[in-house]
């Protein structure tokens, strides 16, 4: 195990350091402190999203959905091969527009 040279100091109330002992997994806190801190991977924060963007991604959706269900209730009118291709494109857009926002 290498040797710690570098100290971090914290200021704490007492009601967040009593909140931290009661939590602490180890016998001593500065080793569970550690643990947390160097282990676990950070919460990614979720990127803001534009209400405009959310807006319009809902409307094709419930226009995928009309058509889905158009599709499957009676016997089809219209050009299947050409509709599941323009549903495979929108799909792949779909998936570009979350793949940005994330």
């Amino acid at each position: 195990m290498k040797k710690r040279t570098k100290r971090l100091e914290i200021a704490l109330s007492e009601d967040e350091y009593n909140a931290l002992l009661e939590r602490k997994t180890k016998a001593r806190l500065a080793e569970w402190v550690r643990e947390v801190a160097l282990e676990q991977q950070p919460k990614r924060q979720p990127k803001v999203i534009d209400p405009a963007l959310l807006f319009e991604l809902n409307r094709i959706g419930v226009n995928l959905n009309q058509i889905a269900r158009q599709c499957n209730s009676q016997r089809p009118s219209i050009d299947l091969v050409s509709v599941l291709a323009t549903l495979r494109e929108i799909e792949k857009n779909l998936k570009n527009l979350r793949e940005l926002s994330l």
